[in-house]
């Protein structure tokens, strides 16, 4: 269980520091631009850290890495989100304040409600190609399709000369 929420928090954080970083550095002009740079960087170090977290899973005999990963971006999305509409005015900056951010939070633990946030985020790009990329990847590995970049376990433990 202790595991399962290291790689739950990985995952949440890999995920949204970089959409949180490029709120806080846009402040109130977030554009194409930064939306842009969100599609493509929040995914891209979200593979890093799920490439780090596997090696580090394979060793405790832990299976289900990109699953508790994706739990704990899905989890958190709305308090990320309000942590990065602050500087915007929004979020715990907002008329409600830390009651409005707080409430933010608890409603983005929703799936639903974090996909429709995100949406407003301008993150949903990126929270989708991250969704998608791990469906389609646990699809190819359960259906046993032989993939060219994959050794077989017989193969990967003799050496060659």
């Amino acid at each position: 269980m202790k595991l399962a929420s290291c790689f739950a928090v990985t995952g949440a954080l890999s995920f949204w520091l970089p959409d949180v970083a490029i709120h806080i550095a846009a402040r109130m002009r977030l554009d194409a631009a930064q939306v842009k740079v969100i599609t493509l960087l929040v995914p891209v170090t979200f593979l890093c850290a799920y490439l780090v977290a596997r090696r580090f899973a394979l060793r405790r005999n832990f299976g289900w890495v990109g699953a508790v990963m994706l739990i704990g971006v899905w989890l958190t999305g709305g308090a990320f989100m309000a942590i990065g509409a602050t500087p915007a005015g929004g979020g715990f900056a907002g008329p409600d304040g830390v009651r409005g951010g707080f409430f933010m939070a608890m409603l983005g633990t929703l799936p639903p409600v974090t996909y429709i946030m995100s949406a407003y985020d301008g993150s949903l790009l990126a929270l989708l190609a991250v969704t998608g990329g791990a469906m389609l990847v646990w699809a190819i590995r359960s259906s046993g399709m032989p993939l060219p970049f994959r050794c077989s376990p017989k193969i990967a433990g003799k050496k060659f000369r």
